[in-house]
């Protein structure tokens, strides 16, 4: 491989193999060097040299380390109009955007030392290929149904290293083994915190899918928003990732364009009438401020523009 092909190569996040693979060790190395170049061109206080578990699992989670990228630069490009709009109280963005580049670390497995397991985890979350509705007939399809539409190499191995775990891959719904990937998510920064992470970001970076689709790894109490400012503001900040990071989602995999994905986003919270006024309020503060911020937005996902 030449040098130009290798600078082509790692533009993007390569795919990690399994320990057994003989070039294991190098991609990992090559992974994790680009990972820590990208956080540090943030600059938003994420120093990776001090948390080499959050470094190695960034690593690990390939086009979705990509996408927290973009959730961080959407989360700077408007922070100024949110702070605003939902009385937020820091000055600036940064911590925000620390939640957003470790909010899906996750989805490199759960906390604990790298085996089969954590290899198998990877996989089940690499973007389909074809699409994939986790959804036929009234019911869920399983993680082996998923695995055969994907047509995916070495199943019977994913499977046995599920199997290991307690997960059993004809069982187990898709969609609940993908929403496992936030309690996996609080677990990681939870050990491995420091001033740059600490419990409130970690909560509030598993929290964000918790307004749409229930997942509350933090444990946070949504029948009584609590009064007290430091529970709210988590809560308030959660709710933000979580309408960014489905609005990048909309964007980025489903392919809509900035209008659509907005209906969206209003459809989906406007349907969770369960849920605290004040949050759901909140939730369509930012839909109103990602609306003022089409062009802003718009160079994120078109890549004639971008490139």
């Amino acid at each position: 491989m030449g040098q130009n092909d290798q600078i082509m190569r790692f533009e993007t996040l390569p795919d990690i193999p399994s320990s057994e693979h003989p070039e294991h060790q190098w991609l990992k190395n090559e992974a994790e060097t680009t990972v820590t170049e990208k956080v540090a061109e943030l600059d938003v206080g994420l120093d990776l040299d001090r948390h080499p578990e959050v470094r190695a699992r960034l690593a690990g989670i390939g086009a979705h380390f990509e996408d927290s990228l973009a959730m961080a630069r959407i989360i700077r490009t408007i922070y100024g109009e949110l702070r605003d709009g939902l009385e937020l109280v820091d000055e600036g963005p940064e911590r925000l955007m620390r939640a957003a580049v470790l909010h899906d670390i996750g989805k490199s497995g759960p906390p604990g030392k790298e085996n089969a397991f954590h290899s198998a985890v990877r996989r089940l979350f690499i973007p389909p290929n074809r699409p994939f509705n986790p959804y036929v007939d009234g019911r869920t399809k399983t993680i082996a149904e998923f695995a055969v539409e994907q047509d995916m190499n070495g199943r019977d191995a994913i499977f046995a290293a599920l199997q290991a775990e307690g997960i059993a891959a004809d069982r187990e719904p898709m969609i609940n083994f993908w929403r496992r990937h936030a309690e996996w998510t609080l677990g990681i920064l939870q050990a491995d915190s420091g001033p740059d992470v600490d419990a409130d970001l970690a909560k509030i970076a598993a929290s964000h899918h918790l307004l749409i689709e229930n997942q509350n790894p933090a444990r946070l109490d949504l029948r009584h928003v609590p009064a007290e400012a430091q529970v709210l503001e988590v809560l308030e900040e959660a709710d933000l990732l979580e309408a960014v990071d489905k609005y990048q989602a909309l964007r980025s995999r489903s392919k809509l364009g900035h209008e659509a994905a907005l209906d969206r986003l209003s459809q989906i919270i406007g349907s969770r009438t369960d849920l605290p006024e004040v949050l759901r309020d909140k939730f369509h503060r930012v839909i109103e401020v990602l609306g003022r911020s089409k062009d802003a937005l718009d160079r994120y996902f078109d890549k004639r523009r971008s490139g």
